[in-house]
């Protein structure tokens, strides 16, 4: 909108410095015109409907999700070398990001959680096994992570490939009967 406003203002005239009354008061005129046509197409512009815009979705699905993925990426960090913690640094991020949202409620575990990260990657940068790892239990617990994306009924299992909306696993399971195995590993 400031865009539109702005382009049409650029293009006004400059008034000459000697002008006749007629000449000055159809300047006037024009330019007030000129805002009439400005302030309606700025009317238009503030009431016609904008895009939905999204903030990140704070919906207890996503706080699930990342928990499911990121926080079970974190956990298996459990007893790894200082590599892999280096390797999967930015799983800590997107785990306290995704599951502890900006609400009052988790900003203490959140800013707990985010120093824990901090602690056990500058540690795995020294080459400090044992101060990462102290630092990745603690995150664990603090976190409160579990495997979660490779237990039979999540839904967030990487090792299938759905479609949003398709059935759940335990459904998919049911449906194979003797076969279930087929969704976790290749037919031989």
């Amino acid at each position: 909108m400031i865009s539109v406003v702005a382009s049409l203002l650029a293009f006004t005239p400059n008034a000459p410095l000697c002008q006749s009354r007629a000449a000055a008061r159809s300047d006037v005129s024009m330019s007030l015109q000129r805002r009439s046509i400005i302030g309606t197409v700025a009317a238009a512009v503030a009431t016609a409907p904008l895009a939905a815009l999204a903030d990140g979705a704070a919906s207890p699905a996503v706080r699930e999700r990342a928990r499911a993925i990121y926080g079970s990426r974190v956990f298996r960090l459990s007893g790894a070398s200082v590599d892999k913690i280096l390797e999967e640094k930015n799983a800590f991020t997107l785990f306290t990001t995704g599951a502890y949202r900006s609400d009052a409620a988790t900003k203490d575990t959140k800013a707990k959680l985010t120093a824990l990260s901090k602690t056990a990657i500058a540690a795995a940068k020294k080459g400090d096994t044992a101060g990462a790892q102290a630092a990745v239990k603690e995150f664990i617990a603090v976190g409160k992570l579990k495997d979660l994306d490779e237990i039979d009924l999540s839904i967030y299992n990487p090792k299938q490939r759905r479609n949003p909306g398709a059935p759940t696993t335990d459904t998919i399971e049911d449906q194979m009967g003797s076969q279930k195995f087929a969704l976790y590993r290749p037919l031989k």
